[in-house]
């Protein structure tokens, strides 16, 4: 007598996976760090696109004095907006 093959089992579909959307995180506010960051590396890339070495380019950047006025400000860019002088933190 001829042997039968056995049945094939069927396979249980597949379910689709899920694809994980990005959480969206709010933007916060740029503090006086973040501003020194910015200030510091935009004058640190036109200094070597002018073509200084890096070392050169680097004092420049670390220089706040040698900062154009516009961007950064010529008095205590440090200083806290809003804040009055003789106010205490409580």
């Amino acid at each position: 007598m001829p042997r039968q093959k056995p049945a094939k089992r069927k396979r249980a579909k597949a379910t689709p996976r899920r694809v994980r959307k990005p959480k969206a995180v709010k933007d916060l506010p740029l503090t006086k760090l973040d501003f020194w960051a910015i200030a510091a590396k935009e004058v640190f890339d036109a200094c070597r696109r002018a073509g200084m070495d890096e070392g050169t380019a680097l004092a420049f950047a670390m220089d706040r004095s040698s900062y154009p006025d516009w961007i950064v400000p010529a008095d205590d860019p440090i200083k806290k907006i809003g804040w009055e002088d003789g106010e205490e933190d409580v």
